[in-house]
């Protein structure tokens, strides 16, 4: 089991932000999701988005919409659209997102979503369905999206330039090749990078970091998964983001603390998590 105080407090800094986790599936590897928010919080961390892989997570024991800091999303997951219930979990998305403004505290995002034509979860028409579904409730309910993007570069774009959404969203866990970045920011998408940019053989990552508008840029942990170098294959929480920082602020050339400010504020400005 993992340690439930192993935040790596040496690597952070005062208002460094997580753009994405996942803390059910946090919970699943052995780290209490609860326990280690508060350990940030001693360290001044900033806000957390608590990303859903399928509406249910909303309805299941988790971190809460009460704390402070933490903000949730509700999507359905690629890895989730061959589940033989993805049509009833449409349906409770649409009734969560309808039902928002009521909520203690308002989801700030619709996903995690998008296409992953490398594991191929589910036939591609299936989870262009799904996806689209997602892009057309975001639009409603005048959120942003957060997308799964694994070798579907072309057919992202093409559903996020029709879907036209007027918040945009972010390119989570980005891994397309630096051409990409100013294509998809161009449709209003942020740009997020996870503990891969930190690896060794990801300089193709790292000059992707380099080339994102300062205004469209995002660093996550997409904890449990992918624990940056030194910590690779290790489980991933957003104590170990700071490796990440420092991996994308050395490749754009700026103060670690510089980042820590811009990708603050960018978090705000997409999330509206100071609204």
């Amino acid at each position: 089991m993992a340690d439930q105080r192993a935040v790596e407090v040496s690597s952070l800094l005062p208002g460094m932000t997580d753009s994405h986790f996942h803390s059910r599936a946090l919970a699943a590897r052995g780290v209490d999701p609860a326990s280690l928010i508060a350990q940030l919080r001693e360290h001044h961390f900033g806000s957390i988005i608590d990303v859903a892989i399928r509406p249910d997570d909303l309805l299941e024991p988790g971190i809460g919409a009460d704390v402070a800091d933490v903000y949730q999303t509700c999507g359905l997951h690629p890895s989730h659209t061959a589940d033989p219930d993805w049509q009833e979990m449409l349906q409770l998305m649409e009734s969560f997102l309808s039902q928002n403004s009521a909520r203690p505290r308002p989801l700030v995002a619709v996903g995690e979503t998008g296409l992953d034509w490398f594991r191929q979860y589910a036939p591609r028409e299936r989870q262009l369905e799904i996806f689209r579904v997602h892009l057309r409730l975001a639009r409603q309910a005048d959120l942003p999206v957060i997308v799964h993007n694994r070798d579907a570069d072309e057919d992202c774009w093409q559903c996020l330039f029709q879907a036209d959404l007027s918040r945009g969203g972010v390119m989570h866990c980005f891994s397309s090749s630096p051409s990409w970045v100013q294509k998809f920011a161009a449709l209003g998408m942020y740009i997020s990078f996870a503990g891969n940019v930190t690896f060794k053989n990801a300089e193709a990552l790292r000059e992707a970091a380099r080339c994102v508008p300062a205004d469209r840029l995002l660093l996550e942990t997409d904890a449990p998964f992918l624990a940056p170098h030194p910590r690779r294959g290790q489980t991933n929480h957003p104590g170990l983001i700071g490796h990440t920082y420092q991996a994308v602020a050395d490749a754009r050339g700026i103060p670690i603390q510089e980042l820590v400010d811009l990708a603050a504020e960018n978090l705000r400005t997409l999330f509206r998590t100071s609204e």
